[in-house]
């Protein structure tokens, strides 16, 4: 079969898989703002004082859009006196386009973070970009999830086929990563022989793999450049077996089996297994596919989440399950609405509350300060310094050699290897590295961004006539999106006065505010 005719059944393979997958039927959801009430309520404690709106504001815009707010948005939001501002602000930060990049880099980083593919195995600009699609139009979760499950077709034509080619279309890597992912269940440690630490057997890891047992990754040609395709393709015939751990030549024939127990016979097609699973796996009946994604994005904006890590859905007891079982019960009911659900969470008291002082992590109510994703330090840097992104003047890595494997270019790409991190990992794991410091302490683009000389923020508001203290307070504004304290001022402004050249003085203002605590961390 020639490759464009294949391409084309496969497209229309998905489109009536699509038509075949019945629709999950759901009560209405409460409005957020109710379900918002009855989960600062289910919390029975006293929660934090409302957040000053500087702080909100702050917040918000780096957990809705990866961005900081400018200084305008900054100076109408707290000049805006009306009772609504918060949930009018949250509204159209959620239907804008920089939510759904934000999210939909987070998303793309959560599942090829652990990849080890490279080259052609993962086309990462057509991937990146259906994730953006998917958030844009708020396509709900579970049917996210069954398109990256159910997937079919060449890698670089189907974008989701890239979650199953990124694992190489080993049946094994793409059951552990869709249960840890999808389901917050850890039962890859059942690969080899039954979980001493979880409550997996061996058998049912394996029964879990079959379900992709007859997805196969084929390799295609290369056509007018375009690198060598990968492509997930369904097999008429063969079983997924588990090796007998008794006599090792013996191969066991596995049927597919979920982990709560339902099944499809060893005669089931690809489709049919995919598509069951897919079932299994967003069923409103399954006890963690909804409370993993509450736990995920909880976690995120939170710092905190309902469990140890998001990770952990599977066999930890949650910490205030009133709180969980509110917003799993809505959730469902609106359909696994993304947008719905980040509105309910950042409607809460609970989430508009003052930040709150160290506290052992059982009795955390309020949002804990959480450190910047790269893309977020990129989008903060870019907002604090001014600087295009593309400005050739300032070093950076050259571009790789494969461009397949060319996740970003010029500065962002260094910003982002130079902070990248798994956004599984719990705050507590997040730490700060040595190469990052010194990204933002002397590098080339910090130094040349933070000069009083050339086409600069500084030099700008020099050659304005500003004052000492409008610059600062300006500086302060670009980049931490808020007013220096009195306190924070008046240091400034003697070390200006100390110092005694005011251009140097006030890049080091600068300098410092960048390479600040509070610059790369949300609170």
């Amino acid at each position: 079969m020639d490759l464009p005719r294949q391409s084309a059944l496969s497209v229309l393979l998905l489109g009536l898989l699509s038509l075949a997958a019945p629709p999950i039927l759901h009560a209405a959801a409460p409005a957020p703002q109710e379900t918002a009430a009855r989960v600062d309520a289910a919390f029975h404690r006293a929660l934090p004082p409302r957040a000053k709106d500087e702080i909100f504001l702050r917040r918000v815009f780096l957990d809705l859009t990866g961005k900081l707010p400018g200084p305008d948005e900054i100076q109408r939001g707290i000049a805006d006196r009306t009772p609504d501002k918060r949930t009018r602000l949250i509204a159209k930060l959620l239907h804008s386009d920089a939510y759904a990049v934000n999210w939909a880099r987070y998303w793309r980083d959560v599942v090829t973070y652990h990849t080890p593919a490279s080259g052609n195995y993962l086309r990462w600009e057509l991937f990146d970009r259906w994730w953006v699609e998917q958030f844009r139009r708020n396509r709900p979760w579970n049917e996210i999830v069954t398109a990256l499950v159910t997937a079919s077709g060449i890698n670089d034509e189907i974008a989701p086929v890239n979650y199953l080619t990124a694992l190489y279309g080993n049946p094994i890597e793409i059951a552990a990563t869709t249960s840890r992912v999808f389901l917050g269940v850890q039962i890859q440690c059942a690969q080899c022989h039954d979980a001493k630490t979880e409550p997996w057997k061996r058998e049912q890891f394996h029964q879990l793999a079959a379900f992709f047992g007859r997805a196969k990754l084929i390799q295609h040609k290369d056509v007018d450049g375009r690198g060598t395709p990968y492509a997930i393709e369904s097999r008429s015939d063969g079983q997924y077996c588990m090796t007998d751990k008794k006599a090792p030549d013996h191969l066991i024939p596995m049927q597919p089996r979920f982990l709560t127990g339902e099944s499809v016979s060893l005669d089931a097609s690809d489709v049919e297994r995919r598509q069951a699973l897919a079932r299994f796996l967003t069923s409103p009946q399954n006890p963690w596919f909804a409370r993993s994604y509450i736990n995920r994005i909880w976690t995120a904006l939170f710092g905190w989440g309902f469990y140890p890590t998001v990770n952990d859905v599977g066999s930890s007891k949650p910490r205030y399950p009133e709180v969980l079982d509110v917003l799993e019960k809505d959730w469902i009911a609106s359909g696994y609405d993304m947008r719905w659900l980040f509105r309910t969470i950042t409607l809460t008291r609970a989430y508009q509350g003052h930040l709150e002082g160290p506290k052992a992590e059982a009795e955390t109510v309020a949002v804990c300060p959480v450190r910047l994703r790269p893309e977020q330090v990129f989008e903060a840097l870019q907002k604090a310094l001014g600087f295009d992104e593309n400005d050739k003047t300032i070093p950076a890595p050259a571009p790789s050699s494969s461009p397949a494997v060319q996740r970003h270019h010029g500065l962002r790409n260094m910003i982002y290897q130079t902070f990248k991190v798994d956004p599984s990992l719990p705050q507590a794991e997040m730490q700060g590295t040595i190469p990052q410091a010194l990204l933002l302490m002397n590098s080339a683009l910090v130094k040349a961004t933070t000069s009083a000389k050339g086409k600069t923020v500084l030099a700008d508001l020099l050659a304005k006539g500003k004052s000492d203290e409008e610059i600062v307070a300006t500086l302060y504004e670009r980049v931490l999106a808020r007013q220096p304290s009195t306190k924070e001022k008046s240091i400034c402004l003697r070390y200006i006065q100390k110092v005694g050249n005011r251009a140097e003085a006030l890049e080091d203002v600068l300098w410092g505010l960048v390479n600040s605590t509070e610059f790369l961390h949300k609170k």
